[in-house]
């Protein structure tokens, strides 16, 4: 399998259960790995033979900064079916959301959910 992996990227967004979540905002982590049997793009060095990250970066900025729903949960799997949406050379896709200031008392680092997504399914 090939993958192309587009780590950490951070994003503003809205969601959550919370009054507060919603009104204020906060920061999301999003990572995406996209895996493919094979990329054709990797023997051709052609842009069209491949997927272009610059426009699946796009589609998950578009998904967080405008979602309004409750569970990081259900942002990572609208994203996994808009990622797949967009090519089908992508066999799977892995979404990651990182929730850092989550709303826990507590010390932690961040509360995160993956949502794995075969084309398919």
């Amino acid at each position: 399998m090939d993958h192309i992996v587009m780590s950490q990227m951070d994003f503003y967004g809205y969601i959550g259960c919370l009054p507060e979540e919603k009104e204020k905002g906060q920061p999301f982590i999003v990572s995406c790995d996209m895996a493919f049997e094979k990329i054709p793009g990797a023997v051709t060095d052609r842009l069209e033979d491949t997927v272009d990250y610059s426009a699946v970066y796009e589609i998950i900025k578009a998904e967080v900064t405008t979602s309004e729903c409750n569970l990081i949960e259900h942002l990572a799997y609208e994203i996994a079916g808009k990622v797949l949406d967009y090519s089908n050379l992508i066999d799977s896709v892995k979404i990651t959301v990182s929730k850092p200031e989550a709303p826990v008392e507590g010390s932690f680092k961040t509360m995160l959910t993956e949502i794995t997504r075969k084309r398919g399914e």
